[in-house]
């Protein structure tokens, strides 16, 4: 119905509202229903949807547009909605209380299973005070594995998106390329997301810190030599698409595993002190923050290859990406794929037990 740019900009602002809530409280939910082993295999496939989404809306929009009309094009979207608040209603949600709390690795052979040997008047009091929940912001922005998690999602969702602003002018005004040859460029990025699934898998069996690490040194080399590709270059559209699609390698092999750490993270601080985030977990604020590290990212990564690509050129810019992975492989070999640091995991037990004393 919105014909003007006013009504252009709230519709698409209550777009980006929705998809932030549905994206957060997704994942949470997530995290619900599937054991922390498997995790960065599910996120893998939620991540190899939304890319498949991304590739193909466009397509079946423009079609869309082109043979039906301006408002045909919102009959597609208004079907899948419709088939997400039924399979919404279709959900049975786990609700976890204070009274029964998840069991945890760390429940068995510390002492806790002997519990019934001792006498229920010595048991019971100790037992029945409450835990007085940490605020989780306040427990994983300080923890440095979860920082290079949210950090390392920016600057890659910064490094993905920066190319939609200006990959297209800069073919066309160096080469003389067309549309076809930009959406085939971008086709080359966004394909090796269909290999999250198997990042994630890697994840879950060898940790985060390969397949990050992996990925950022995959990406180095290939943002680096996009540099060399500018005018007079031979063959440039097939350079561009091997690096773009060496890329996109890279970003499949870092966004998931970084996901699943973020997850991971909170299941190891539970698990080493029960109840520090509340009978709820911190799920829901962890992809909170994540979302808001993406959508930072895809702000941000337009914005600064654009003006960089004017001011300074492309190769200045190809040229500063791969120093930013290069700057941020450091801090993922140091923390990513760690556990909670004992400052922070015995800062959290000691903050739940004063707590504890004074209710």
């Amino acid at each position: 119905m919105g014909r003007n740019l006013p009504l252009l900009l709230i519709a698409r602002l209550l777009e980006g509202l929705s998809t932030a809530i549905v994206s957060t409280l997704g994942m949470a939910l997530l995290n619900d229903v599937v054991e922390a082993e498997h995790i960065g295999r599910a996120i893998g496939y939620t991540s190899m949807a939304l890319s498949t989404g991304l590739l193909l809306g466009p397509v079946l929009g423009g079609m869309l547009y082109e043979y039906g009309g301006y408002f045909q094009v919102f009959y597609p979207a208004i079907g899948f909605i419709a088939v997400e608040m039924v399979l919404r209603l279709m959900v049975i949600e786990v609700k976890p209380t204070i009274d029964s709390p998840r069991p945890t690795p760390g429940a068995v052979g510390t002492g806790r299973e002997t519990s019934t040997k001792v006498k229920a008047s010595d048991t019971v009091p100790l037992l029945d005070k409450p835990r007085m929940p940490r605020n989780a912001f306040s427990v994983l922005l300080v923890s440095p594995r979860f920082l290079v998690a949210l950090v390392g999602t920016f600057v890659l969702l910064s490094i993905g998106s920066g190319f939609d602003g200006v990959l297209a002018p800069y073919i066309k005004d160096e080469f003389n390329l067309k549309a076809t040859h930009a959406a085939a460029l971008f086709l080359a990025l966004a394909l090796p997301m269909f290999l999250a699934p198997v990042s994630g898998a890697l994840a879950d069996r060898y940790g985060a810190k390969w397949p990050v690490a992996g990925g950022f040194i995959v990406a180095i080399p290939s943002l680096i030599l996009l540099r060399l590709v500018t005018a007079g270059t031979s063959k440039p559209f097939l350079k561009l698409l091997v690096l773009l699609f060496a890329v996109g390698i890279a970003l499949a092999l870092t966004i998931t595993p970084l996901s699943a750490e973020a997850s991971k993270i909170v299941t190891e601080f539970e698990q080493e002190n029960p109840g520090v985030f509340g009978p709820h977990g911190a799920y829901s604020q962890v992809f909170g923050l994540m979302s808001t590290a993406s959508a930072a990212g895809s702000l941000t990564g337009p914005l600064y290859t654009g003006f960089v690509r004017i001011w300074l050129g492309w190769s200045s810019m190809s040229l500063s990406l791969g120093v930013v992975c290069s700057l941020m492989l450091i801090p993922v070999a140091m923390f990513c794929g760690g556990k909670p640091s004992l400052g922070e995991s015995r800062a959290a037990e000691s903050d739940v037990s004063v707590r504890s004393e004074v209710a």
